[in-house]
């Protein structure tokens, strides 16, 4: 009996590594380029011919040179922010006006996505556009579950002390 297992959790084991062979050996780059060939980052959008291929390189290229730029500022001002908060005496007056200015970078970056995310859908056929809708929903429904987890942590660790629970051992 135990011989048995034994043998069954050296094949699983050995049946890993070859499950994984076409990747081994290369590098994180050389592994995206096999995933994204040329960098392209929809892979969930098939028979896309080259000028759409283009265009939405370029959309990208460009969103992506915008969105740097807009989160570096962002960065810089929550950074101002956490100063201003955290000074002996704040001035409610600037802090105020820090804020203002990172919901006004927000709703830029987010006009600037929707914007973009209508220029892709214009390039796509109708099969396309379908799959692109449904992954961007998926998406954005995720990035949605991540930000109410974090949220849900850090007010745990405000109300807490900084501690988060252990899990109880199931038993």
């Amino acid at each position: 009996m135990s011989i048995t297992i034994g043998v069954m959790m050296s094949l699983a084991v050995n049946a890993q590594p070859q499950r994984m062979q076409p990747y081994s050996g290369k590098s994180p780059q050389e592994v995206k380029q096999v995933a994204r060939p040329e960098g392209f980052s929809m892979p969930f959008l098939k028979n896309l011919d080259e000028k759409q291929r283009t265009e939405l390189r370029k959309i990208g290229m460009e969103d992506a040179r915008e969105s740097l730029k807009t989160r570096n500022l962002l960065k810089e001002k929550h950074a101002k922010l956490e100063v201003l908060q955290t000074a002996d005496k704040p001035d409610m007056k600037e802090i105020n006006k820090v804020i203002d200015e990172i919901v006004a970078l927000q709703a830029q970056e987010m006009k600037a996505k929707a914007v973009n995310r209508q220029k892709i859908r214009g390039l796509l056929t109708d099969e396309q556009r379908v799959l692109f809708d449904a992954h961007v929903a998926n998406h954005d429904k995720q990035q949605l579950q991540r930000k109410a987890r974090t949220m849900a942590a850090e007010r745990f660790r405000a109300h807490r002390g900084g501690e988060m629970p252990q899990r109880r051992p199931s038993r």
